[in-house]
């Protein structure tokens, strides 16, 4: 173990697709001094806005739902400036037809094809825009696919010069520092491509961890959050998948995070843990001598929460949480 050897890293989580929260990820190696920085997995958006011709008003142009109002664009100037605010919230606009909009409505396999494609394609130029400005610089780049994140993605990302995919693998930060990570989650009620029971995801994190040193800092980045650690506290839903509320006006919690993780966090002692998956979650907890995070998400808003963390051979030094 080489207890001088010291990394700052900045992590993130949950940006789902937004390009604004993704160039700002992209500068917090030089804004924080970060040495290393993190997205801890569900890199895709989850929302498609079609854009196509409006009919019956006689004007022409073209129309589009936003936020459940109907946006008028009527050049295709507007278009662009329309289709980058979307991409700034992580939503996916795109030119099409109202035949095409009646397909996708009613094939779910319509729907996940072309989803995938506008994915891929803003993924595609996320990979150019880390290459170009991440290149010859002092930080790595470390990311992983998360629960929502297709898994035509990982062919993608490995043909990046500057973002490594670190998902299911253990790699060293620095002399005594190494880090864990997995990005699957349990179950969800939204079906999504990446889930395990929780005790396969368990045993998949068990296998993982195994190949870390016995000695020196042991962080483990993993997607979903272990169970009843205040972090993992989610709105309860009822069928129709609609926010429970009490009393007050407030939404019902509860825990929704992993027991297996939970168990593993206790028996093997990680010095950091990194999650994510709960957006509503942004807090910290203690299980014996692990600190674990979770530093939320409004990617929605353009804000890009995350946590900055100073570590060093021999231990957690120092941990922050940023919003910008």
């Amino acid at each position: 173990m080489t207890a001088g050897a010291e990394r700052t890293l900045f992590y993130v989580a949950d940006i789902h697709g937004s390009d604004l929260c993704f160039r700002k990820w992209l500068n917090a190696g030089r804004f924080y001094g970060a040495d290393v920085l993190i997205i801890g997995g569900d890199l895709t958006g989850k929302i498609l806005v079609p854009v196509y011709p409006a009919s019956g008003n006689g004007a022409g142009g073209w129309t589009a739902t936003w936020k459940g109002r109907a946006v008028a664009l009527e050049t295709r100037a507007d278009i662009e400036r329309f289709s980058q605010s979307a991409r700034d919230e992580g939503a996916y606009a795109y030119l099409t037809t109202p035949e095409e909009v009646a397909e996708i409505r009613a094939s779910p396999d319509r729907e996940r094809e072309v989803f995938t494609r506008l994915k891929l394609a803003a993924l595609e130029a996320w990979v150019a825009l880390a290459d170009e400005r991440l290149a010859g610089g002092p930080a790595r780049a470390l990311v992983m696919a998360g629960n929502d994140d297709p898994p035509e993605i990982d062919a993608l990302l490995a043909t990046s010069r500057q973002l490594e995919d670190v998902g299911g693998r253990v790699v060293e930060l620095a002399p005594g520092i190494a880090i864990a990570s997995r990005g699957e989650s349990t179950p969800t009620p939204w079906h999504t491509p990446r889930e395990l029971e929780d005790e396969v995801l368990g045993d998949r994190v068990r296998q993982l961890v195994a190949d870390m040193p016995r000695q020196g800092t042991t962080i483990w980045n993993l997607h979903m959050p272990p169970h009843a650690t205040g972090i993992d506290s989610a709105p309860e839903l009822d069928e129709g998948f609609q926010v429970q509320y009490d009393g007050s006006g407030e939404p019902r919690m509860h825990p929704v995070g992993s027991q297996a993780i939970r168990s593993l966090i206790e028996d093997d002692g990680p010095t950091l843990a990194l999650h994510g998956h709960i957006h509503e979650g942004r807090g910290r907890y203690r299980l014996g001598r692990t600190t674990g995070v979770n530093p939320g998400s409004q990617y929605q808003d353009g804000v890009l929460l995350g946590v900055l963390v100073r570590v060093s051979g021999s231990g957690l030094r120092d941990l922050a949480f940023t919003a910008g």
